[in-house]
C-alpha cells in the first residue's frame, strides 16, 4: 500500500480510531480511549502473551517499568506515559528476571527500533529476540532530562514533580494535570529539556514497532493505531472481534500523525547541522 508520506511513517497495514469497549478501562486515567490497555488485557487473557512490560507511574513524573500478567496488574497501568524517561535496560532486565517466554512490550520508537531490531537480526550472544512477540510504540516527540525538566516547572510554575497527575501531547503544546488544574506549556518552551538524542532522533511513531499508538486532538476519546505487519494486524483485529476494542477506519486523520512526523524530522535536521 502506497500512503503520502509513508517514508516517514514507515511501513503501514492499517490505521484505526479505536477505543476500548471496557468500562473499567475507559474510567482509568487514559489520555485516549484506553486502546493500548484493552488491546494488550486480549493478548493476556487469550494466552497469546505471558506477560506485558509496560510503564507504571510511581509518584508524580517518576515510574518505573513493571510485568502485568494479570488483568489487574495491566490495569494499574493505564494512563502511564512513556515519554519522560527511558527504559531500554531496565525493560531487558525484567524480561530476564521473570523468566517472559511470550512478552509484550510497549516502549517508545527509540526502544521499537531496538526490539523491533533485535527480532529481525537476533544475536546468540545476548538473543531474547524469540521472547518479544509484540512490539507496541507509542507516539514520541521526545523524552525529557528529568531533573532539569522537573527544575523548570517549579520554578516557573511552581509545580512539584510529586504534585502532577498526567501529561498529554496537544498539537504543539505540553499539556501537564495538577489534580483538577490543567497547564498549557508550548512545546518550543521546553524543547531545551529534552534529552540529547530526542533532538536528532526522526521517528515519531515507532516505525519498528508492530502497533503504533497515539492520539489526534481531532478525535479526543479515541486512540489512532498503526498497524505495520501481519502480526500487528491480527492482534488488533482479533481485540476487536472478541469484543475488546472497539474500531473506525483512521485513515482521515493519518495528515495529522504526519505533520508530526515531518516537525520532529525537521527538527532532527536542524539539530543536525548544529552539531556537525
Amino acid at each position: 500500500m502506497t500512503l503520502p508520506g509513508e517514508n516517514l511513517l514507515g511501513q503501514i497495514r492499517g490505521v484505526y480510531l479505536s477505543r476500548a469497549t471496557d468500562g473499567d478501562i475507559l474510567r482509568r486515567k487514559v489520555a485516549s480511549g484506553g486502546a493500548v490497555t484493552a488491546m494488550l488485557l486480549y493478548a493476556l487473557e487469550k494466552n497469546l502473551v505471558d506477560g506485558v512490560v509496560a510503564a507504571k507511574r510511581t509518584r508524580g513524573l517518576a515510574g518505573e517499568p513493571v510485568v502485568a500478567r494479570t488483568r489487574e496488574e495491566l490495569l494499574e497501568t493505564a494512563g502511564n506515559s512513556w515519554n519522560i524517561v527511558p527504559f531500554e535496560e531496565m525493560i531487558k532486565a525484567r524480561i530476564e528476571e521473570e523468566g517472559l517466554k511470550r512478552v509484550a512490550v510497549v516502549c517508545l520508537p527509540c526502544q521499537a527500533q531496538l526490539f523491533g531490531q533485535m527480532r529481525e537480526f537476533p544475536l546468540l550472544e545476548a538473543d531474547l529476540s524469540c521472547r518479544v512477540r509484540y512490539v507496541v510504540s507509542l507516539f514520541c516527540r521526545g523524552i525529557f532530562v528529568f531533573g532539569a525538566f522537573i527544575n523548570h516547572l517549579q520554578i516557573r510554575y511552581g509545580i512539584r514533580g510529586e504534585e502532577i497527575t498526567n501529561v498529554r501531547l496537544g498539537e504543539g503544546h505540553l499539556i501537564i494535570q495538577r489534580g483538577r488544574e490543567e497547564l498549557v506549556i508550548p512545546l518550543r518552551e521546553v524543547f531545551p529539556y529534552l534529552q540529547t538524542g530526542c533532538l536528532i532522533c526522526s521517528d515519531y511513531t515507532g516505525v519498528w514497532s508492530d502497533v503504533s499508538a497515539g492520539s489526534v486532538e481531532r478525535e479526543p476519546g479515541w486512540t489512532l493505531l498503526i498497524t505495520r505487519n501481519r502480526r500487528g494486524e491480527k492482534l488488533v483485529r482479533g481485540a476487536e472481534r472478541e469484543g475488546y476494542l472497539e474500531l473506525r477506519d483512521g485513515f482521515h486523520v493519518l495528515e495529522d500523525v504526519l505533520r508530526g512526523a515531518k516537525n520532529k524530522l525537521e527538527r532532527a535536521r536542524e539539530n543536525m547541522k548544529r552539531l556537525l
